[in-house]
């Protein structure tokens, strides 16, 4: 999903379309909204009504001199009444326009939580994030207030002209030939400045998307000295959204200038008209003044309503952009009529397993292997072999494109996603901890865990001595992904989470490569008591981690092209050999030289026999 250029019939379409999709949303509290309007009607009619009683005072102090005391406490009254009329219209707007807004919101995040790990794939995050953010805050903007002005303004200006004609019907088709003018005068503005607001909302996502990344990455930027280089690439791209801003925003540039020139020409023309029915009797003075002060008040609205145009525009841009998430459905679903996954065993079958990422490049080609319950496989193979894409396809992440994958002998294309992810605990490469307590933490692996099942998870995944040693325990705030925390005990945290959720298969990928050899060791204890009884699968590249396991499958090119236990794959003297001894014959070199230097330099041989070793060994 990208955000492209549309045709203009095209792109009217999409608002009008966006606009019946918003009001949706508003008509969620249809009682409140409808009420809302109809005390906006009342108090716009109380408030037009002053410039007629305004009006008759003039006719009776220029004709009979009566008192105007009653008129004018009549004009107090109906002030009052539009005053309390339009404040709790726009209140009870406000609670409309914001419960919309947040049921939209929440609509938005929540239906994200269903997409396909594809969808993200493919979208930048901080697009993503632009679109709950910016594109949010564009309809935000429109209902604080233009959303109401503009309703109320309509009521005005409808109300207004209906008066004008009802006055004198010359003075009124005078009076409004203004609009027309407007009207087409915005038209064409608008056709510049609205492809500019859709741009502009790319732009702004693409601005996002660079300062995050930036920003979570500074210790690389700063470590590589790019932050010149950084600065540029945003100034380049925050230059380009500033360039479409200007260019969208250039419609209310006009606005108000041309709403005032418009004003005194129609003043002008009710003015030189009005004089002359006047004189020839036609009209009162009274009711030409009111016609004056109807001329000033109608623009009044016009005003507002081409002012908040680009509010509108800006809103259904991102409103479109917003249903376009929306409207994006998951890859993976479940079949109709998928049932839930029982308690398994663990037994895994692969069956012919082939899946591509995009149509047409296939990753994974007709693998096939069997782990029965309990089983240990390790997955290794270069960078890019396909040793995710297993893993990934296994938890349903994607749904492959032939064959079949069996856990218990039941295809896992025939369950629910839920009842499948509920019995896989996965332990990554990078530790994710979200900004909670560390119990809250803990229990992100399953619901309804109490306090006591999470204390004994992290007893068993030996982190429990160093959480009690946190200024508050259990019950410590872990800030920005727990950075105050050491790697090692970041990993072991949420080994202790996978453990309360008593997996019955096990993803490992990388769990202890970044970290140190003592931390390596307390890890790998905690690992292999997460693993008892568990079918699991460990993604290596240091194949130390995986010597152990019952059957290692190694993978190549997307293809499993070896598999059976260390001893096994050793005697063949394949891919694997060549990865295993690649990996170690440096380390073996090293450790023999630096032995044998040490002998060297005791019996004062000058190093003479480790050169020597050295060259042998590698020759």
């Amino acid at each position: 999903m990208t955000d492209t250029a549309q045709s203009p019939g095209t792109e009217k379409k999409v608002k009008r379309g966006a606009f019946g999709r918003l009001m949706k949303y508003i008509f969620l509290m249809k009682g409140k909204f409808f009420a809302s309007l109809f005390l906006m009607f009342i108090g716009t009619l109380t408030f037009l009504f002053i410039p007629t009683l305004l009006g008759d005072i003039i006719n009776n102090l220029a004709t009979s001199g009566k008192s105007v005391a009653g008129t004018a406490y009549l004009m107090v009254g109906l002030s009052l009444v539009t005053l309390i009329c339009l404040y709790t219209a726009f209140r009870w707007m406000t609670d409309v326009t914001q419960n919309a807004l947040f049921q939209l919101r929440q609509e938005l995040f929540e239906h994200m939580q269903t997409l396909s790990l594809r969808f993200f794939d493919k979208q930048p995050i901080g697009e993503l994030m632009s679109r709950l953010t910016n594109d949010m805050d564009t309809i935000n903007n429109l209902f604080q207030s233009p959303f109401s002005l503009t309703l109320q303004s309509s009521f005005m200006l409808v109300i207004t002209i209906i008066a004008l004609f009802l006055i004198n019907p010359m003075l009124a088709g005078v009076a409004i030939v203004v609009i027309p003018m407007l009207a087409v005068f915005v038209a064409v503005l608008s056709h510049v400045s609205s492809p500019s607001f859709t741009m502009l909302q790319v732009k702004l996502g693409d601005l996002n998307g660079v300062i995050e990344e930036t920003l979570e990455g500074q210790r690389t930027v700063i470590a590589n000295r790019h932050q010149k280089i950084s600065s540029t690439l945003e100034a380049g791209i925050s230059h380009d959204a500033s360039h479409a801003g200007s260019k969208a925003h250039i419609l209310s540039l006009f606005i108000s200038p041309l709403c005032l020139m418009s004003a005194f020409i129609s003043i002008a023309i009710v003015a030189v008209f009005g004089v002359k029915l006047l004189n020839d009797g036609l009209i009162t003075i009274g009711a030409l003044s009111t016609a004056i002060s109807y001329c000033l008040l109608f623009i009044l609205p016009l005003t507002f309503i081409f002012f908040n145009y680009n509010f509108w525009i800006s809103a259904l841009v991102g409103v479109g952009r917003m249903f376009e998430v929306l409207d994006s459905s998951p890859d993976v679903k479940d079949r109709p009529g998928a049932t839930a996954l029982p308690r398994i065993k663990g037994d895994i079958v692969f069956k012919e397993v082939n899946f591509s990422y995009l149509p047409g490049r296939r990753v994974m080609r007709d693998a096939n292997f069997v782990a029965t319950p309990g089983m240990k496989v390790g997955l290794c193979g270069p960078t890019g072999a396909g040793k995710s894409t297993i893993v990934n396809i296994l938890t349903r992440y994607y749904d492959i494109d032939s064959g079949e994958i069996l856990v218990d002998g039941i295809n896992i294309a025939d369950v629910t996603q839920d009842s499948l992810r509920r019995q896989i605990g996965v332990v990554q490469q990078e530790p994710l901890l979200f900004t909670d307590t560390v119990m809250n933490n803990l229990k992100y692996a399953r619901d309804g865990a109490t306090d006591a099942e999470c204390i004994e998870a992290a007893k068993k995944a030996d982190c429990d001595t160093f959480i009690q040693r946190l200024p508050q325990g259990y019950h410590t705030v872990l800030m920005d992904g727990g950075a105050s925390l050491s790697q090692g005990q970041r990993q072991l945290l949420t080994i202790a989470r996978a453990m309360l959720a008593q997996p019955r298969m096990l993803i490992l990928d990388e769990a202890t490569s970044n970290v140190d050899t003592r931390t390596e060791k307390v890890i790998q204890g905690a690992l292999r008591k997460l693993q008892e009884g568990v079918t699991s699968f460990s993604i290596a590249h240091r194949l130390s981690t995986i010597r152990d396991c019952d059957k290692i499958l190694v993978v190549d090119d997307g293809a499993i092209v070896e598999q059976g236990n260390h001893n096994e794959l050793m005697a063949k003297r394949g891919l694997y050999y060549d990865l295993y001894m690649a990996q170690y014959k440096g380390r073996i070199t090293e450790v023999m030289t630096d032995i044998i230097a040490a002998n060297d330099r005791l019996s004062n041989t000058g190093g003479k026999n480790a050169h020597n070793f050295k060259k042998i060994y590698r020759d």
